[in-house]
């Protein structure tokens, strides 16, 4: 990460906890580094661990959401906070998991690109609805929501569109760069 470009340096891994440095460390095996988001969860060790937990359960543990449209609705949301580390994590995931270059650029444009179904379409509706605080989710948005969502899938959506805005929002209040996760 470079020096000055965050509101606050990261963490000094060596300060951290045991627990803590080794959750940094696998993540730097898996990823070539630590995640940067982590290295400033670790300023308060609680939060990182509740933040671990969190990510594995509506990310990893999520089954009703299908994988590529987490991705996307994730990207949506990090584009409407203005997190670079989130936009670039997630279209890189949305990539692995086989979504097209084209897509993941017509998501500002979702609702009139023909890449995207209609269930696609309300989700990411629903994931601007819920991301833009001075509006609402209106009973016809959701509505149209179940007609293509059952009770337990909107939950998991909510809760992935809810972390995410938390996420992404911590992230660009300090500033913190992209790891050059996705390239085209």
């Amino acid at each position: 990460m470079q020096d000055g470009k965050t509101r606050i340096p990261p963490v000094d891994v060596e300060t951290c906890p045991d627990d803590l440095r080794e959750t940094l460390e696998e993540q730097r095996k898996l990823w070539g580094a630590p995640l940067y988001p982590y290295l400033f969860y670790a300023r308060h060790p609680p939060y990182l661990r509740a933040a671990k937990k969190m990510w594995a359960a509506l990310q990893e543990e999520a089954a009703r959401v299908p994988d590529t449209l987490r991705a996307l609705v994730n990207r949506r949301v990090a584009w409407s906070n203005g997190c670079e580390y989130c936009q670039d994590a997630h279209a890189a995931k949305a990539s692995r998991l086989g979504v097209s270059t084209d897509k993941i650029d017509a998501l500002n444009d979702y609702a009139k690109s023909p890449l995207f179904s209609e269930a696609e379409r309300v989700a990411l509706e629903y994931a601007d609805a819920i991301t833009e605080t001075r509006c609402d989710v209106d009973d016809e948005l959701f509505a149209r929501l179940q007609r293509h969502y059952d009770d337990d899938t909107i939950a998991e959506l909510t809760m992935i569109i809810a972390w995410q805005n938390a996420s992404s929002r911590f992230n660009h209040a300090f500033r913190i760069p992209s790891q050059g996760f996705w390239t085209r």
